[in-house]
């Protein structure tokens, strides 16, 4: 009866001697090394020389008969190490050293295809890679989303804390924008939000800056290593571009076309202050430019709270 199963199994099976010389093979085995049939044929030789012969079908045989040897000098169980051959077909290959008593008397191989399940489990890890990717960007501008930049913020943080390198933060959004809703209509509206995303990603191409929607009609950008006048001037460079691009805004108090407000904040972090104070700092400023006329940028001040308009 356990013969019967062992040629008729589907997978590839190989019992040794001590010696190393092949008691029982199935076709499965024969199969799967390209070995021609029928397997008892072999059945007294020794299996060594049938791995070496047929090793060139591995992708790599040297570490294949490399492992072979150690496994049986070690006599150690082994369960699903995996075996590439070079027709793609990966397998799990299972050792249990045969024992009589305390009689050592022999080797058990078996050789399962995994092919199938591997090519599942990498398509599954893709599929999740693809959805990580897509939750933490914003579905209408494409930018980063709130989450991608909390992320970031924490790796920017702790470099910038490493290396006791400046580290600034902008945030702004788009002066009237719910008055603009109510006047030309949310799909408009958000064509107008996709629009002012597009200018902060020009502005910013060539610089080392993080950019996301924050919320609404929030964005934030990180600018790793930039000092406060470098923060000024890539505000100030996205401030005018929106200004120029003349988008109508009729209901704007302030300019008859899309304009933006700017809270800016640097910092050289240390241990003793959280990340998102940055955040906090910069949302500050932000405010502060909106009190004092929009269409602006402000700087936060650690002596006095968002205290410089530009």
């Amino acid at each position: 009866m356990f013969s019967v199963m062992v040629q008729n199994a589907k997978t590839g099976t190989m019992i040794e001697t001590p010696e190393r010389e092949v008691a029982v093979i199935n076709q499965t085995f024969c199969d799967m090394f390209d070995i021609p049939g029928p397997p008892n044929q072999y059945v007294g030789l020794k299996s060594n020389q049938l791995f070496l012969s047929h090793s060139p079908m591995l992708k790599d045989p040297a570490r294949f008969l490399k492992t072979v040897e150690s496994t049986v000098y070690s006599k150690e169980s082994i369960v699903d190490e995996e075996i590439t051959f070079i027709n793609g077909k990966i397998y799990a290959r299972d050792y249990i050293p045969i024992y009589e008593g305390h009689v050592y008397i022999g080797h058990y191989w078996e050789y399962r295809d995994i092919t199938e399940k591997k090519k599942a489990e990498c398509d599954l890890r893709k599929a999740n890679k693809k959805l990580e990717m897509l939750s933490m960007k914003d579905g209408l501008t494409g930018l980063n989303n709130r989450r991608s930049l909390d992320k970031q913020l924490e790796i920017e943080w702790e470099y910038a804390q490493k290396e006791k390198e400046p580290l600034s933060f902008l945030l702004f959004d788009i002066d009237y924008f719910k008055a603009y809703n109510d006047t030309y209509g949310h799909i408009q509206g958000d064509e107008c939000l996709k629009e002012v995303a597009n200018i902060a990603k020009s502005v910013v191409f060539d610089e080392p800056a993080f950019v996301a929607r924050y919320g609404g009609e929030e964005f934030g950008i990180l600018l790793p290593r930039a000092n406060q006048y470098e923060a000024i001037k890539m505000a100030e460079a996205i401030r005018q571009q929106v200004e120029q691009r003349g988008i109508i805004h009729q209901a704007s108090d302030v300019f008859k076309c899309v304009t933006i407000s700017v809270g800016i904040m640097t910092v050289v972090p240390s241990e003793n202050i959280p990340p998102i104070s940055i955040v906090h700092q910069a949302d500050q400023a932000l405010y502060e430019a909106k009190r004092t006329g929009q269409n602006r940028i402000s700087v936060y001040s650690h002596h006095k709270e968002a205290d410089s308009n530009v």
